[in-house]
């Protein structure tokens, strides 16, 4: 005679009513919570943009104080696509792996324009933003733009990489030409 109910129906066979319902209560209620945060999924496609931009500048401006090398962050503004590069010892430019791999900027986002102190602002072709071991790059300044509606600005700041990112497009106070 077994002395142990566990494990056992005790002739209970499925679900009452009442649990069925706290059950699609319990699914309908994170369903309607979860909508909300995926319906503006695209929207943050800029913003995810300029923080990766972002990212990736300030790692290209650490490794190369660290690892004593030049570093290169081209930009080919016709295709959206950044890649990173850094100087070997025999002199020839190799892509960077990991972190500093290339990056596609997403659909409909776009590199408006560049424009790096002492040269030209530039609507199209290929920028190259420069990283000297020494900690030096020049001021640079980067509009982003999500088709044709939002607009942000990046102005990276001369040895220390740092990066303002101001809504819309924002004529940062600097020594750019026109």
């Amino acid at each position: 005679m077994p002395t142990c109910a566990t494990g056992r129906w005790n002739n209970q066979h499925g679900l009452t009513l009442v649990e069925l319902g706290i059950v699609l209560f319990l699914i309908s209620l994170f369903s309607l919570l979860s909508v909300p945060l995926l319906s503006g999924f695209g929207e943050n496609r800029l913003d995810h943009s300029a923080r990766r931009i972002s990212g990736l500048v300030k790692f290209l401006f650490n490794e190369s104080a660290l690892t004593a090398a030049p570093h290169r962050l081209i930009i080919d503004l016709d295709r959206g696509l950044l890649q990173s590069r850094y100087k070997t010892e025999i002199d020839q430019w190799e892509p960077l792996q990991g972190m500093g791999r290339a990056y596609q900027l997403p659909a409909g986002v776009r590199i408006k324009e560049v424009g790096t102190s002492g040269r030209q602002r530039l609507t199209s072709g290929t920028a190259t933003l420069e990283f000297s071991p020494d900690g030096w790059m020049a001021e640079t300044v980067l509009h982003l733009e999500q088709s044709g509606k939002k607009q942000l600005s990046l102005q990276i700041m001369p040895f220390s990489a740092a990066i303002e990112i101001k809504e819309g497009y924002h004529a940062f106070d600097s020594g750019l030409q026109d």
